[in-house]
């Protein structure tokens, strides 16, 4: 009878070994699949830029288009990773959402000491002329930073124009600030500025399109040539990536498919080459 007994426990015992390893089992695959389902929601990058720095970035409808996000989208797709690139607002609201994580992937952005405390920076994959615009016929004589002192300036919201000079503007000049290119230019027409501080390619194209030649020109002399750079929030789960974008960006600068996404936007734009 005894015997009996022991059988039955050890047969149920055996049974509820079983179930409870099922059971184990179960939720061990539930919980890869939760973490299969979370890395799928990973795939896709958020990326965004200045709505404003043509032909790098800049807005179309709820987009940021433009060389900068293209080749944001052409690496990461080299990567196996699902690139959307979002207009998310000013530049500076760009900036503060990037610090968040609520933006992965700044697609073009200059470096300074500020920035790299919440981006990690990629290698330069382009450079970026900046310049001076004023209104047609008050051109004045520049050669260096200190020839703008005294004059009235005006400068974008949020943005940098190189360490250096970031630096400058701060102790010795006191440009107005304006939301937009456009409220900057509007300001050299009425006369309110005497000058503009923007980006060459961009400034061109802004000349160009809105047939601004006979109300504005570019002082010839640059005032800094400036890297951009692809960055990638400290806060995002793609910034271990930044090895592989470094070897991707590389190989596209050697290739010379950089140069052609940027000639390609810029004839797109302008008819500009």
């Amino acid at each position: 009878m005894d015997k009996k007994i022991n059988i039955v426990l050890i047969i149920v015992a055996v049974l509820v070994g079983l179930w409870a390893f099922g059971s184990f089992s179960k939720k061990e695959s539930a919980n890869k699949n939760e973490v299969a389902d979370s890395s799928k929601t990973k795939k896709e990058l958020i990326a965004s830029g200045h709505p404003a720095w043509q032909p790098i970035m800049y807005q179309e409808g709820e987009q940021i288009v433009g060389a900068g996000p293209e080749l944001v989208a052409k690496v990461f797709a080299d990567l196996g990773v699902t690139v959307a690139s979002k207009y998310e607002g000013a530049w500076d609201v760009v900036q503060e959402k990037a610090k968040s994580g609520a933006i992965d992937v700044l697609v073009a952005a200059y470096k300074t000491a500020e920035r790299e405390t919440y981006m990690d920076y990629s290698i330069p994959y382009t450079v970026d002329p900046i310049v001076l615009v004023t209104k047609k016929g008050k051109n004045f004589k520049y050669s260096k930073w200190e020839d703008l002192i005294g004059k009235k300036g005006v400068v974008t919201v949020g943005d940098s124009y190189g360490q250096d000079f970031d630096k400058f503007i701060k102790e010795k000049l006191s440009p107005t600030q304006a939301k937009t290119p456009e409220e900057a230019f509007t300001l050299l027409e009425k006369g309110q500025a005497d000058y503009f501080v923007y980006a060459l390619y961009s400034a061109e194209g802004y000349i160009f399109k809105n047939k601004l030649a006979d109300k504005v020109e570019i002082v010839p002399q640059f005032v800094s040539t400036e890297n951009f750079y692809l960055t990638i929030s400290k806060k995002s789960p793609f910034v271990s990536l930044m090895p592989q974008v470094n070897a991707l960006l590389q190989k596209y600068k050697d290739d010379g498919t950089i140069d052609k996404m940027i000639e390609k936007e810029k004839q797109s734009l302008w008819g500009i080459k």
